[in-house]
């Protein structure tokens, strides 16, 4: 069982994969690296914080939520604990021993301070810092040394190494140092990774660590989280059933009025469809601004025009759709029947692979010029 003070109670948002995380603490034999993978938003950064908490809790049940571990835990103050993120580089060179602090710089550390504070405080939260891309190599080196300094009496060392795919990017130093730690792991560590994007980790760190894949959340739980923060039952539904199973999405949403979401929903749509050269030259040059000023923005516009192509498919299969009960009826009509050929799961993909570009540092108007080509491809019923 969950104690009651957990923030976060995993066997109600993952009970499948809450299960068989208790069933590993229960027969005592903890492996020395996890990987928790599934999409964006299925709580698995939340989970890797309670599977941590209830390997270090001192009371009688998985998680008490009450001991001085478990307190310690839950506002990621615990000196077993070690949570990796990406950060920026503002130092452009640096060696060795150069600290992680002294490379992201002040303004850098102070917000990464108040985010794992907020984290603390919800486990939903992301920690997001602007620029950051990769996990930096002096990141894995000053783990290195924190894990070897000295061994426990009691618990674990947990290390948790959120979007852990970025240990990937540039040269993969990173990886290859990571590496190095998987294969001679010091007495009562273990490490978790997190990623949504498993395929971008070296094989053979994942051959290096049991995984365990996250499905999306269901529609109901979602729902009654929202309504749980004190958002209206309606609307909550309207969010949860855009969201897909996605909790962050879900929050994103909740955050602007669902007027305010089918507005920008529909400028999307005719800014894409609509193959005027004017239009398609403000449009990448609006979004090309976007992704450098707000990121997590840019990726909501492009989602909402995802979830405009996913709802005419089911308008097309006469599956109810939130936007037809919220006045969007005629117009899923109209572009189903003026596009009754497109290939609209494989546009989707197309916005999917836009939205990846983000991390992989492509040169955007090209990407966005590129993506508008292949969705009127596709829109046509072209293969």
């Amino acid at each position: 069982m969950v104690g009651k003070k957990m923030k976060y109670n995993p066997e109600h948002f993952q009970p499948n994969v809450w299960q068989r995380i208790t069933k590993i603490i229960s027969s005592n034999r903890i492996g020395s690296a996890y990987l928790f993978s599934g999409p964006e938003g299925t709580g698995k950064e939340a989970a890797a914080l309670a599977f941590s908490a209830a390997l270090n809790c001192q009371g009688n049940e998985i998680i008490c939520g009450s001991c001085s571990s478990c307190v310690r835990f839950s506002s990621l103050q615990h000196e077993h604990l070690h949570v990796i993120v990406p950060l920026p580089r503002k130092k452009a060179n640096f060696d060795k021993d150069t600290d992680v602090l002294s490379i992201i710089g002040d303004d850098n550390a102070a917000l990464l301070t108040d985010l794992l504070q907020k984290k603390g405080t919800d486990p939903f939260q992301k920690i997001n810092i602007p620029r950051a891309k990769r996990i930096l190599i002096n990141s894995i080196r000053e783990l290195r040394k924190k894990l070897y300094l000295k061994s426990v009496d009691s618990g674990y060392k947990m290390v948790l190494i959120f979007d852990a795919h970025c240990l990937s990017d540039g040269d993969g130093a990173s990886a290859n140092a990571l590496l190095k730690l998987l294969e001679e792991p010091p007495k009562k560590t273990t490490v978790i990774l997190v990623t949504d994007y498993k395929s971008m980790l070296l094989s053979t760190i994942q051959s290096r660590c049991q995984q365990i894949d996250f499905p999306p959340i269901s529609h109901d739980i979602v729902s009654t989280y929202l309504t749980d923060r004190g958002i209206h039952s309606g609307e909550a539904e309207f969010y949860a059933n855009l969201a897909d199973g996605n909790i962050h999405k879900a929050r994103f949403l909740a955050d602007r009025t669902v007027a305010e979401i089918l507005k920008t929903m529909k400028d999307q749509v005719e800014a894409v469809v609509n193959s005027n050269g004017d239009g398609w030259r403000s449009y990448i040059n609006n979004m090309s601004r976007m992704v450098r000023s707000d990121p997590n923005n840019f990726k909501f516009h492009l989602f909402l025009l995802q979830t405009w192509f996913q709802q005419s498919v089911r308008f097309r299969q006469n599956i109810s759709s939130p936007l037809a009960q919220n006045g969007f009826g005629e117009a899923l009509k109209t572009f189903t029947t003026s596009y009754p050929q497109a290939n609209l799961t494989t546009a989707n993909s197309v916005i999917e692979t836009t939205i990846a570009s983000i991390d992989r540092n492509f040169y955007m108007p090209l990407t966005l010029t590129n993506m508008l080509i292949d969705i009127q491809h596709y829109l046509k019923g072209k293969a």
